[in-house]
């Protein structure tokens, strides 16, 4: 049998070219072709022992999909994906892809474009038209707290199964960070949008802005708690009261919905992780001239995607590593400026993370008008009785790993309000995993 030619470079999807991209919220990165999707397809192994399933949180059949993409037969590579993702679209756009680190073609070319053929199915294929359809109802009810992924994975597996799910959710839109924190140009409204409707097809039921209060307000056969983490970390330094000083997180949800918060020219902003990135480069669309990331660690330890970190800098965000912000400084109550201090990495801990330590006499003044604090968020859980469910030191929920199980029965836990900020894969993953278990506990109650 003649041996399969593999190509050794994946095909390149197309992006918009920085100088147009820069000054409007059009998606940056464009879909495969139809051409360039199947070869690209071609190019998987189908390894006998396939380390990308491993390291996907959903343990998605990657070989099953792929190869139904290189076939041509696209309505069945998506049917594959959604037994288990039904955000694919989503989740293709800005997922952090740990499969493709794990791709065997990557060791010693480049790893197959896993994410990007999930998202070509999804973007290419009508969901309503691959024979998904809600299970034999079986008159249990269950109430989900939040329509972010995590929730709408739960609400969707528990429609196949013929439960009844009732989602809350407090904005006036539905699906949680997906609709409120990504910027328009990473993940379309429309996609959040199209996949959300089909969710509701299968008799999931939506109900925006309602917040609950209580769980005592929810009279359900169970409960699922998956709020996100929408409250940010406040930054301690001296002049964080002034004008001009807003949070990451509550900028990018302003923007979201429409609400576009004026920026000055010259921005900072205090952070590493995926929102920091977001927010600058949010902050650029919306007409600032100069903007700077002010991250205490290395490059190396910056928590944002890699691949979103360059995006930024080839639109003109610059890097300031290894700093960290003393004080905002203002005038007439407004923010005018930003000392800072350099950093050097030192002792590192079990994990390989080193502990930043400032400079003694590094310190320096940056001239900006608007700084975005963007360090991290954590869920809000005021209205949860801690007498009933267990909240740990970082002020997340304490679950069962394995059931996403509170010890409060029939409730249960998943996403970011367990985790902390992580990814959209795994949030889908809690929400697969919160359906079996909640599945399982209306069979014995």
């Amino acid at each position: 049998m003649e041996q399969k030619k593999v190509r050794k470079k994946r095909i390149r999807i197309p992006q918009l070219d920085p100088g147009e991209r820069m000054r409007n919220f059009d998606e940056v990165v464009l879909g495969y072709a139809e051409e360039d999707a199947v070869a690209e397809a071609e190019r998987c192994l189908t390894c006998k022992k396939p380390n990308c399933i491993k390291a996907c949180p959903l343990h998605q059949d990657v070989l099953g999909y792929m190869t139904q993409i290189a076939n041509g037969n696209f309505e069945e590579a998506l049917r594959i994906i959604m037994k288990d993702n039904p955000l694919p679209g989503s989740c293709g756009r800005v997922c952090p892809h740990p499969c493709e680190g794990q791709c065997i073609m990557g060791r010693k070319w480049e790893a197959s474009a896993i994410a990007h053929l999930k998202r070509f199915a999804a973007d290419n294929v009508d969901p309503s038209e691959i024979g998904i359809e809600p299970g034999t109802a079986t008159g249990r009810e269950v109430g989900i707290i939040g329509s972010g992924p995590a929730g709408l994975s739960l609400a969707y597996q528990l429609a196949l199964m013929g439960h009844k799910a009732v989602v809350y959710e407090s904005f006036e839109v539905p699906g949680g960070m997906l609709a409120v924190g990504i910027p328009e140009y990473r993940l379309p409204k429309a996609v959040v949008k199209r996949e959300i409707d089909f969710i509701e097809s299968l008799g999931v039921e939506i109900r925006t802005g309602e917040k609950v209060a209580s769980l005592k307000d929810l009279e359900h056969d169970a409960v699922f708690i998956g709020v996100g983490t929408h409250v940010p970390v406040e930054l301690e330094i001296e002049g964080i009261e002034l004008s001009g000083v807003v949070y990451g997180l509550s900028f990018l949800e302003s923007a979201n919905v429409g609400k576009r918060s004026k920026v000055g020219k010259r921005v900072a902003v205090i952070g590493g992780g995926n929102v920091a990135i977001d927010a600058a480069r949010t902050a650029l669309r919306l007409g600032a001239k100069e903007i700077m990331i002010i991250y205490r660690r290395s490059q190396k330890e910056m928590p944002a995607y890699a691949e979103d970190v360059e995006d930024a800098q080839e639109e003109g965000v610059q890097m300031q590593y290894l700093t960290a912000p003393l004080r905002i400084l203002g005038e007439d109550g407004k923010v005018t400026a930003m000392e800072c201090i350099r950093m050097e990495l030192g002792e590192c801990d079990e994990s390989g993370r080193c502990r930043p330590v400032p400079i003694k006499g590094s310190e320096f003044t940056i001239k900006v008008d608007t700084v975005i604090s963007a360090i991290s968020q954590v869920p809000d859980l005021s209205w949860v009785p801690e007498d009933k469910l267990e909240i740990s030191r970082k002020k997340t929920l304490v679950v069962d790993p394995r059931t996403g199980g509170t010890k409060e029965e029939g409730v249960f836990a998943g996403g970011d309000c367990v985790t902390g900020p992580a990814t959209v894969a795994d949030a889908i993953a809690a929400g697969k995993r919160a359906a079996r278990s909640i599945h399982e506990y209306l069979e014995e109650v």
